[in-house]
């Protein structure tokens, strides 16, 4: 049996992703991208400049692969070894993802750790991350790193740049589930937030897992009591790619503890609408960042129609292409007809006084 990733989906991914989506400009960056990128440049770079993991190439790497992906329902993907002394792994790709793992990661965590890496990597291609976060790392300052440059820089916007870091945060929370139903316990999923965060390895003292919830909640009181500390915490994350390590660790745990996780587990989760409460609500405020950072879409016209000659205008022209005429109506004064300019007080041809 294989789970299901619409059952462990983060609701905060799902609310993330569509809000992205809903961004006027999202579907044409979309297009401009897939005709300018192409998935056999990572084949490239990961063939000529990393180590392909394989069963005659660091095994025991590889032997961790297939049993996750069977768990997660998906093919196992190439996987590769970068020298990088930041410990990371990422997952790029399309119709063949693939996973790379950096020296520095291998450097920080245990081995036993390694399977939730791999877990929570595996975990964005069961989600279908893997080309939304390709794009939003390659446009955002990621592998290119030249969207100043780039002929997609004019179509990424900053809402569009906000809303890609918003949802690529978000969903890591999806990928963490992943992780976490695939070692049956939140508790290497907390680990690794842990050494990531400063425990390393050769510290030789057992880390105080408590004192790092105890953190982490202390850290969510003194972000939720204060208008103020919440808009730092909104400007803080707001070039950030992964959410904060403690607030990850201790969403893995609560998650764990939930009735959701222990039916699919054992297969017996059935999905419902769930209802908008304190306890499920988006991790972030997604309220403030559609409202504020995003304008509203809905109701926009595709085109404007000149009100003088009836020709169709972009939504944002302020002239007629055809008649050069301005296409907003004008306002009119209702006892002359004279034009107005808008803002008077009083008609400057009759006099009147303007309702």
């Amino acid at each position: 049996m294989s789970f299901n990733s619409e059952y462990y989906t983060h609701e905060s991914d799902k609310a993330a992703l569509d809000a992205l989506k809903a961004i006027p400009g999202f579907s044409q960056l979309m297009k401009a991208f897939i005709k300018q990128w192409s998935e056999r440049q990572g084949k490239i770079r990961n063939m000529s400049s990393y180590i392909r993991i394989s069963e005659k190439q660091l095994p025991q790497y590889w032997e961790m692969l297939p049993p996750i992906c069977e768990k997660l329902g998906i093919d196992v993907p190439e996987l590769y070894l970068m020298m990088d002394v930041r410990p990371n792994a990422f997952t790029s790709g399309d119709t063949k993802p693939y996973i790379v793992l950096t020296s520095g990661l291998l450097d920080t965590l245990p081995e036993e750790l390694i399977p939730t890496i791999l877990a929570h990597e595996c975990g964005h291609i069961a989600c279908h991350h893997v080309l939304y976060r390709t794009m939003g790392t390659i446009l955002l300052g990621g592998t290119a790193g030249t969207l100043s440059r780039s002929p997609l820089g004019s179509v990424m916007s900053l809402p569009l740049q906000v809303a890609f870091f918003y949802w690529i945060r978000c969903s890591e929370y999806s990928a963490d589930r992943a992780a976490v139903l695939c070692d049956g316990t939140a508790e290497k999923m907390t680990e690794v937030c842990m050494r990531l965060a400063g425990y390393s390895k050769h510290i030789n003292t057992e880390p105080n897992v408590e004192e790092f919830f105890a953190q982490a909640r202390e850290y969510k009181e003194l972000v939720n009591d204060s208008k103020w500390d919440k808009t730092l915490e909104f400007y803080m994350l707001a070039n950030a790619t992964h959410p904060f390590m403690a607030v990850r660790a201790l969403e893995c745990t609560e998650w764990a503890e939930s009735d959701q996780y222990r039916q699919i587990l054992d297969g017996t989760y059935i999905p419902s609408e769930p209802e908008k409460t304190e306890e499920n609500k988006p991790l972030f405020d997604l309220d403030n960042l559609v409202h504020k950072f995003i304008p509203e879409t809905e109701n926009k016209p595709e085109e404007t129609i000149c009100p003088h000659c009836g020709t169709k205008n972009k939504p944002d022209a302020i002239f007629c292409k055809s008649c050069g005429k301005k296409l907003v109506q004008p306002k009119v004064c209702d006892a002359c007809g004279g034009e107005l300019e808008g803002d008077e007080t009083f008609c400057p041809h009759c006099g009147k006084k303007l309702k």
